[in-house]
Protein backbone atom coordinates (compact mmCIF):
# COMPACT_ATOMS: atom_id res chain seq x y z
CA UNK A 1 0.00 0.00 0.00
CA UNK A 2 1.35 3.45 -1.36
CA UNK A 3 0.69 6.63 1.34
CA UNK A 4 1.04 9.53 -0.46
CA UNK A 5 1.57 12.98 1.09
CA UNK A 6 1.66 16.79 0.46
CA UNK A 7 5.36 19.20 2.31
CA UNK A 8 4.02 22.70 2.15
CA UNK A 9 6.19 25.51 2.21
CA UNK A 10 6.04 29.04 4.20
CA UNK A 11 6.71 32.21 4.55
CA UNK A 12 8.31 34.32 7.44
CA UNK A 13 5.79 37.37 7.69
CA UNK A 14 8.79 38.48 9.67
CA UNK A 15 11.82 37.40 11.57
CA UNK A 16 12.88 38.90 14.68
CA UNK A 17 15.68 37.74 16.97
CA UNK A 18 15.07 37.92 20.67
CA UNK A 19 18.81 36.69 21.59
CA UNK A 20 21.17 33.44 21.86
CA UNK A 21 20.16 30.67 24.42
CA UNK A 22 21.95 28.38 26.58
CA UNK A 23 21.22 25.18 24.34
CA UNK A 24 22.26 26.96 21.10
CA UNK A 25 19.44 27.61 20.05
CA UNK A 26 17.97 31.38 19.37
CA UNK A 27 14.97 32.91 20.48
CA UNK A 28 12.82 34.06 17.70
CA UNK A 29 9.66 36.02 16.87
CA UNK A 30 7.80 35.21 13.41
CA UNK A 31 4.49 35.12 12.12
CA UNK A 32 4.84 31.50 9.64
CA UNK A 33 2.54 31.99 7.14
CA UNK A 34 1.67 28.36 4.65
CA UNK A 35 1.50 28.71 1.31
CA UNK A 36 0.76 26.90 -2.27
CA UNK A 37 3.98 25.00 -3.17
CA UNK A 38 4.66 21.83 -2.27
CA UNK A 39 6.76 18.67 -1.85
CA UNK A 40 5.49 15.36 -2.59
CA UNK A 41 6.19 12.24 -0.98
CA UNK A 42 5.00 8.52 -1.33
CA UNK A 43 5.78 6.04 1.16
CA UNK A 44 5.56 2.32 0.70
CA UNK A 45 6.43 -0.38 3.83
CA UNK A 46 8.73 -2.66 2.37
CA UNK A 47 10.68 -6.17 4.34
CA UNK A 48 13.75 -6.27 5.49
CA UNK A 49 14.04 -2.89 7.53
CA UNK A 50 15.70 -0.82 4.46
CA UNK A 51 15.42 2.62 3.63
CA UNK A 52 15.27 3.61 -0.09
CA UNK A 53 15.27 6.93 -1.01
CA UNK A 54 14.50 8.00 -4.41
CA UNK A 55 14.56 11.79 -5.24
CA UNK A 56 14.61 13.95 -8.57
CA UNK A 57 17.27 16.28 -7.14
CA UNK A 58 19.62 13.41 -6.40
CA UNK A 59 22.03 14.91 -3.67
CA UNK A 60 18.83 14.54 -1.46
CA UNK A 61 19.42 10.99 -1.78
CA UNK A 62 22.26 10.81 0.42
CA UNK A 63 21.99 13.45 3.02
CA UNK A 64 18.21 14.11 4.09
CA UNK A 65 16.18 15.36 6.55
CA UNK A 66 13.77 12.47 6.33
CA UNK A 67 16.49 9.88 7.34
CA UNK A 68 16.50 11.69 10.66
CA UNK A 69 12.89 12.03 11.15
CA UNK A 70 12.97 8.26 10.78
CA UNK A 71 15.46 7.74 13.23
CA UNK A 72 13.68 9.91 15.41
CA UNK A 73 10.34 8.25 14.92
CA UNK A 74 11.90 4.63 15.69
CA UNK A 75 13.21 5.55 18.93
CA UNK A 76 9.87 7.51 20.14
CA UNK A 77 8.14 4.36 18.66
CA UNK A 78 10.34 1.63 19.57
CA UNK A 79 10.02 0.30 15.64
CA UNK A 80 13.32 -0.80 15.06
CA UNK A 81 13.00 -2.53 11.81
CA UNK A 82 11.22 -0.18 9.94
CA UNK A 83 11.44 -0.32 6.33
CA UNK A 84 10.57 2.18 3.39
CA UNK A 85 10.25 3.08 -0.14
CA UNK A 86 10.37 6.65 -0.05
CA UNK A 87 9.79 8.85 -3.66
CA UNK A 88 10.37 12.26 -2.71
CA UNK A 89 9.60 14.80 -5.55
CA UNK A 90 11.13 18.67 -4.77
CA UNK A 91 9.00 21.47 -5.76
CA UNK A 92 10.03 23.65 -2.98
CA UNK A 93 13.31 25.33 -4.10
CA UNK A 94 16.19 24.05 -1.36
CA UNK A 95 17.66 26.82 0.64
CA UNK A 96 15.48 29.61 0.15
CA UNK A 97 13.97 29.76 3.60
CA UNK A 98 10.80 28.62 2.92
CA UNK A 99 11.34 25.21 4.81
CA UNK A 100 10.99 22.78 2.48
CA UNK A 101 13.58 20.69 4.35
CA UNK A 102 11.83 21.08 8.24
CA UNK A 103 8.11 20.35 6.15
CA UNK A 104 9.35 17.06 4.27
CA UNK A 105 10.38 16.04 8.22
CA UNK A 106 7.37 16.89 9.88
CA UNK A 107 5.14 15.05 7.02
CA UNK A 108 7.36 11.64 7.59
CA UNK A 109 6.75 11.95 10.97
CA UNK A 110 3.15 12.32 10.36
CA UNK A 111 2.96 10.05 7.89
CA UNK A 112 5.17 6.69 9.85
CA UNK A 113 2.72 7.19 12.66
CA UNK A 114 -0.20 6.58 10.08
CA UNK A 115 1.84 3.63 8.79
CA UNK A 116 2.24 2.43 12.31
CA UNK A 117 -1.03 3.20 13.73
CA UNK A 118 0.01 5.89 15.83
CA UNK A 119 2.37 4.30 17.41
CA UNK A 120 3.35 7.92 19.20
CA UNK A 121 1.29 11.04 20.98
CA UNK A 122 1.16 14.10 19.08
CA UNK A 123 2.43 16.30 22.03
CA UNK A 124 5.66 13.55 22.21
CA UNK A 125 6.33 14.06 18.01
CA UNK A 126 6.08 18.13 18.91
CA UNK A 127 8.66 18.02 21.56
CA UNK A 128 11.00 15.69 20.08
CA UNK A 129 11.16 17.19 16.77
CA UNK A 130 12.59 20.30 17.67
CA UNK A 131 16.32 18.14 17.77
CA UNK A 132 16.23 17.85 14.29
CA UNK A 133 14.42 20.78 12.78
CA UNK A 134 13.50 24.29 15.17
CA UNK A 135 10.27 24.54 11.91
CA UNK A 136 9.35 21.09 12.17
CA UNK A 137 6.99 21.71 15.22
CA UNK A 138 4.91 24.06 13.15
CA UNK A 139 4.32 21.82 10.09
CA UNK A 140 3.14 19.39 12.33
CA UNK A 141 1.28 21.78 13.97
CA UNK A 142 0.28 23.22 10.00
CA UNK A 143 -1.82 25.76 10.66
CA UNK A 144 -0.57 29.79 10.07
CA UNK A 145 1.08 30.54 13.46
CA UNK A 146 2.72 33.11 15.48
CA UNK A 147 6.11 31.35 16.40
CA UNK A 148 8.29 32.47 19.23
CA UNK A 149 10.84 30.75 21.87
CA UNK A 150 12.88 28.38 19.32
CA UNK A 151 10.18 27.30 17.22
CA UNK A 152 8.73 25.35 20.16
CA UNK A 153 6.01 28.50 21.36
CA UNK A 154 3.01 28.01 18.91
CA UNK A 155 -0.28 30.13 18.67
CA UNK A 156 -2.70 30.13 15.95
CA UNK A 157 -3.42 33.58 14.36
CA UNK A 158 -5.73 34.54 11.72
CA UNK A 159 -4.25 35.50 8.33
CA UNK A 160 -6.20 37.05 5.20
CA UNK A 161 -5.90 34.79 2.14
CA UNK A 162 -3.08 36.27 0.19
CA UNK A 163 -1.08 36.36 -3.35
CA UNK A 164 2.41 36.25 -2.96
CA UNK A 165 4.79 37.13 -5.99
CA UNK A 166 7.95 34.99 -5.23
CA UNK A 167 11.36 35.57 -6.66
CA UNK A 168 13.36 32.23 -4.68
CA UNK A 169 16.82 33.58 -6.17
CA UNK A 170 19.83 31.84 -7.39
CA UNK A 171 21.87 31.12 -4.01
CA UNK A 172 21.37 27.55 -1.88
CA UNK A 173 21.66 29.75 1.29
CA UNK A 174 22.83 27.79 4.33
CA UNK A 175 20.82 28.61 7.75
CA UNK A 176 23.85 27.62 9.92
CA UNK A 177 26.21 30.20 8.19
CA UNK A 178 23.69 33.56 8.32
CA UNK A 179 23.26 32.34 11.90
CA UNK A 180 27.00 32.52 12.42
CA UNK A 181 26.74 35.89 11.21
CA UNK A 182 24.02 37.05 12.87
CA UNK A 183 25.48 39.95 15.84
CA UNK A 184 23.17 39.88 18.75
CA UNK A 185 22.46 43.09 20.46
CA UNK A 186 21.43 43.55 23.79
CA UNK A 187 17.81 44.82 24.62
CA UNK A 188 16.29 43.84 21.32
CA UNK A 189 12.99 45.36 20.27
CA UNK A 190 9.89 42.62 20.96
CA UNK A 191 7.23 42.94 18.62
CA UNK A 192 3.36 42.73 19.75
CA UNK A 193 0.92 41.77 16.81
CA UNK A 194 -0.02 45.76 16.47
CA UNK A 195 3.56 46.28 15.00
CA UNK A 196 2.55 43.48 12.76
CA UNK A 197 -1.19 44.91 11.76
CA UNK A 198 0.86 48.65 11.30
CA UNK A 199 3.72 46.95 9.43
CA UNK A 200 6.04 47.63 11.86
CA UNK A 201 8.36 44.92 11.43
CA UNK A 202 10.85 43.39 9.17
CA UNK A 203 13.51 40.32 8.92
CA UNK A 204 16.76 40.83 11.07
CA UNK A 205 18.73 38.77 8.59
CA UNK A 206 17.96 40.92 5.31
CA UNK A 207 20.79 43.03 5.96
CA UNK A 208 23.34 40.15 6.41
CA UNK A 209 21.83 38.00 3.47
CA UNK A 210 21.75 41.53 0.97
CA UNK A 211 25.65 42.12 1.85
CA UNK A 212 26.78 38.62 1.04
CA UNK A 213 24.34 37.51 -1.96
CA UNK A 214 23.77 40.92 -3.56
CA UNK A 215 21.53 39.33 -6.32
CA UNK A 216 19.38 38.64 -3.88
CA UNK A 217 19.25 42.40 -2.79
CA UNK A 218 18.91 43.31 -6.48
CA UNK A 219 15.71 41.35 -6.39
CA UNK A 220 14.75 43.11 -2.93
CA UNK A 221 15.08 46.83 -4.37
CA UNK A 222 12.93 45.65 -8.05
CA UNK A 223 10.21 44.36 -5.54
CA UNK A 224 10.21 47.40 -3.38
CA UNK A 225 9.10 49.15 -6.29
CA UNK A 226 5.75 47.71 -6.09
CA UNK A 227 5.10 46.84 -2.53
CA UNK A 228 6.68 45.91 0.54
CA UNK A 229 9.17 43.47 -0.40
CA UNK A 230 10.10 41.05 2.28
CA UNK A 231 12.79 38.41 3.08
CA UNK A 232 11.53 34.78 3.94
CA UNK A 233 14.11 32.72 6.48
CA UNK A 234 17.21 33.49 6.36
CA UNK A 235 16.90 33.78 2.63
CA UNK A 236 17.05 33.93 -0.02
CA UNK A 237 13.40 34.06 -1.23
CA UNK A 238 12.17 37.55 -1.99
CA UNK A 239 8.26 38.33 -1.89
CA UNK A 240 5.88 40.81 -1.97
CA UNK A 241 2.17 40.23 -1.10
CA UNK A 242 -1.69 41.21 -2.42
CA UNK A 243 -4.85 41.25 -1.17
CA UNK A 244 -6.76 39.63 -4.91
CA UNK A 245 -5.29 38.20 -7.41
CA UNK A 246 -5.74 40.53 -9.82
CA UNK A 247 -3.83 43.18 -8.42
CA UNK A 248 -0.66 40.46 -8.25
CA UNK A 249 -0.88 39.41 -11.90
CA UNK A 250 -0.94 43.27 -12.39
CA UNK A 251 2.36 43.86 -11.01
CA UNK A 252 3.88 40.19 -12.05
CA UNK A 253 3.60 41.67 -15.42
CA UNK A 254 5.41 44.62 -14.86
CA UNK A 255 8.58 42.18 -13.15
CA UNK A 256 11.85 42.42 -15.88
CA UNK A 257 11.64 38.66 -16.78
CA UNK A 258 14.95 37.72 -15.63
CA UNK A 259 13.98 37.87 -12.07
CA UNK A 260 11.87 34.73 -12.88
CA UNK A 261 9.20 35.89 -10.71
CA UNK A 262 6.69 33.68 -9.61
CA UNK A 263 2.72 33.92 -8.20
CA UNK A 264 2.16 31.57 -5.10
CA UNK A 265 -1.13 31.79 -3.27
CA UNK A 266 -1.66 31.15 0.49
CA UNK A 267 -2.52 28.12 1.44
Amino acid sequence: MQYLYSSPAKVNLFLNILGKREDGYHDIQSIFQLIDLKDEIIFKKRNGGRINLSCNHKTLEEDNIIIKAIDLYSQLSGIDNIGLDILLKKNIPIGRGLGGGSSNAATTLLALNEIYDHKVKLTSLYKASLSIGSDVPFFLHAKNSWVEGKGDIITNIFLKPRWFIMIFGKHNVSTIDIYSLLEIIENPLSYSYDDYMNNNFKNDFEDIVFQKYPSIKKSYDILSNFGNARMSGTGGTIFISFDTLKSAKAILSLIPKNQKAVLIPSL
